[in-house]
């Protein structure tokens, strides 16, 4: 009996290190790697995650109101090239944000390069005389009551719950306007339920079109460049989700695992309620609709990063009606120094769409 019990022991501490030693194996296989192992001529941003560089890179040149030759001294690519002047004293900017959250804000990302920058490449010491008007505070029932009306009114608007459930596809065309305004790629939607696809084609004389496809199947999102797979990030992968199930569902409530009116804001000088709502990942979203409409204008989320986060907006304008129902026609989305602008051509509702249009 003894040695019975001698070999249980053997076996399970056999287990439990074979466990231990599996466990921190894959704890080395999902080491997040950093911007100093990752790029060279790193020398304040090493610890952070490589994988937030284009993300910081776009929120710096966003918030100083500049593209990248401001502190890049080449134009050729070679973003790791020294010897600009700017490109020292960003690094001593950043060091001066990091050491402010550090010993004023407990390290969280509060004072940023937008704080004082606000678009221009040189801070402006100068106070703003607006008068600031501030609102009364609401209870907790009365912000309940108001988030009711205000999705209320945006199904609605939007052409009313009889109307809405009439349609059970789409198929739309558009095009993805560029910042220029004149470039443009021939966009294709097609919409089933919640499932979504969103194909994008970029011509090219010399190297022939490139299709890039952005799929939402219900369940899982992902994006295909001429048939190959896109490695995405998380906020990427949740954008793309989102996007497909608030254009498929008028009902919010369904969409958001809670949703809690705000306040008032203003945008393009038109008064807007201000919603603010948690996704099933615990991400919060904000959502702007339109006073006098009831029409969502504005949904914007956000992504943390070392240096504060990276805003994801879409804005949707030009409403207009298709079969008693109201879509927005231009769709302009935005990220820190990137963005683009969908303009809807024709749509057809109810269309027959192959559920195979979703499994790419």
């Amino acid at each position: 009996m003894k040695n019975k019990i001698k070999l249980i022991i053997i076996i399970s501490s056999f287990l439990f290190a074979v466990l231990l030693f599996v466990g921190n194996k894959q704890q080395a296989q999902i080491k997040v790697e950093t911007a100093g192992q990752k790029f060279k001529s790193i020398k304040v941003l090493n610890d952070m995650p490589a994988d937030q560089m284009g993300k910081v890179m776009n929120m710096m040149a966003a918030s100083l109101g500049v593209n990248c030759a401001f502190c890049h001294a080449s134009n050729d690519g070679d973003y790791e090239k020294e010897g600009f002047e700017h490109k020292d004293i960003a690094r001593q900017m950043l060091k001066m944000t990091f050491d402010l959250n550090k010993n004023y804000f407990e390290g969280h990302s509060e004072i940023t390069c937008a704080t004082c920058h606000q678009g221009r490449p040189v801070p402006q010491s100068a106070i703003p005389l607006m008068p600031v008007i501030r609102e009364p505070r609401r209870t907790q029932s009365e912000k309940k009551q108001a988030v009711d009306g205000i999705l209320a009114k945006y199904e609605t608007a939007l052409g009313g719950k009889e109307n809405l459930a009439k349609i059970a596809s789409r198929q739309i065309k558009a095009h993805r306007i560029e910042p220029d305004g004149k470039t443009f790629e021939v966009e294709e939607i097609f919409q089933k339920g919640v499932k979504m696809s969103v194909k994008t084609i970029y011509p090219s004389k010399e190297y022939g079109d490139y299709v890039i496809e952005e799929i939402y199947d219900g369940v899982n999102a992902r994006k295909v460049g001429n048939g190959a797979n896109i490695e995405l990030k998380s906020d990427e992968i949740a954008q793309i989700k989102r996007e497909a199930e608030i254009f498929a569902n008028p009902n919010l409530q369904a969409v958001y695992t809670e949703i809690v009116f705000d306040s008032t804001a203003k945008i393009d000088g038109k008064e807007t309620f201000l919603v603010l709502a948690k996704t099933a990942e615990n991400s919060s979203e904000k959502l702007y609709f339109d006073v006098s409409t009831g029409l969502l204008v504005r949904r914007s989320a956000s992504t943390p990063t070392i240096l504060g986060e990276f805003v994801y907006q879409v804005d949707y304008t030009d409403y207009k009606d298709f079969g008693g129902v109201k879509l927005p026609t231009v769709v302009k989305f935005a990220v820190p120094n990137i963005r683009w602008t969908r303009k809807v051509l024709d749509v057809k509702n109810n269309a027959a769409i192959d559920d195979a249009k979703f499994k790419k």
